[in-house]
């Protein structure tokens, strides 16, 4: 016998979102697609207790909306939603980059799943499904469970992507932002450029280093976020050895935030001298690029600087 859908009041959706605060930037954040009203406040009632922010949909986009907004650490949506069905929901949801697979998704359902409905939900992605009416001790274990592995598993792709000295980007973490910048690029037709800062080489061909490198480093980097923009990747290759991926900067930007960039070196670090190689896309790669097809042509100008009087060297710029 179908079920008699009770929908959700409209101001239902946005339940939370405007009210997010602290306490909902440290607790788990659970978004429950939900459009029978008596399931969403047993479900809500269960969860709220617990320290768990809630927030709430009646529709299948409506909860695509609201997850791009709050990147919910837990998604549990109904089987059988007004628009679209819940496998389809999470087939979308896996879709959005910063929730992808690893965020924790269940399936709500009212009614007995036979054994090959439940395979189909969990092959679609979920982690489990619950069936109404819910034990609520199990709901909230199971909820609180997979919420802390979610944050937890933030919590270490974040470290692993951070260089731990000076809070920049490691190797790591510039790959995968500057995959990020190159795609714009080729999506939107702009140019970028890559700047590689470093010391001057000794005769020897080493780097002097005479001063605590971390130290140095950190006011390096500090130094560098207050020059460069917000969607520009700043991150440590090496000891004293950092580089800047600007998205949409062309030869003579390029030209100008390298200046910029040295001037701000010359009072944060001003007893250590620094160099700076610039490679510029004018044009927006033809073939996808990564970090080191960057790398390559900026550190060649880089140690040309580095091993001669000009603070600034350039690679061919057309060349590219």
């Amino acid at each position: 016998m179908p079920r008699r859908a009770r929908f959700l009041p409209r101001g239902a959706l946005w339940d939370g979102l405007e009210h997010i605060s602290e306490s909902c930037v440290t607790s788990p954040t659970v978004l429950l697609i939900e459009d029978q009203e008596w399931t969403a406040r047993s479900i809500e009632s269960i969860l709220r207790p617990a320290s768990f922010a809630v927030f709430k949909a009646y529709t299948g986009r409506q909860g695509l909306e609201i997850a791009r907004k709050v990147n919910p650490d837990l998604v549990l949506v109904d089987r059988h939603l007004p628009d679209m069905s819940g496998r389809d929901v999470i087939d979308q949801l896996r879709k959005i980059r910063s929730i992808g697979v690893t965020t924790p998704m269940a399936v709500i359902t009212s009614g007995a799943l036979s054994h090959a409905e439940k395979l189909d939900m969990l092959r679609s992605g979920a982690w489990d499904v619950f069936t109404s009416p819910f034990d609520p001790e199990e709901l909230s274990l199971r909820v609180q469970t997979w919420t802390t592995a979610k944050k937890e598993g933030d919590r270490a792709k974040k470290a692993s992507l951070v260089d731990q000295d000076t809070g920049s980007y490691n190797f790591d973490g510039l790959s995968r932002r500057v995959r990020e910048i190159v795609a714009e690029s080729r999506r939107y037709e702009r140019p970028m450029a890559c700047i590689v800062l470093g010391e001057p080489l000794e005769v020897n061909g080493s780097i002097a280093k005479d001063h605590s490198e971390n130290d140095v480093d950190r006011r390096m980097v500090a130094a560098l976020h207050d020059v460069c923009r917000v969607s520009d990747a700043v991150g440590r290759v090496r000891d004293r050895e950092f580089i800047v991926v600007a998205p949409s900067t062309d030869d003579a930007g390029a030209a100008v935030l390298a200046k910029r960039i040295l001037d701000a070196l010359d009072i944060a670090v001003s007893e250590v001298p620094i160099r700076a190689g610039v490679y510029s896309l004018k044009r927006s790669p033809r073939e996808p690029l990564d970090l080191t097809d960057l790398l390559g042509p900026a550190t060649a100008a880089l140690r040309k600087a580095q091993s001669g009087n000009d603070r600034l060297s350039f690679h061919d710029l057309q060349q590219n």
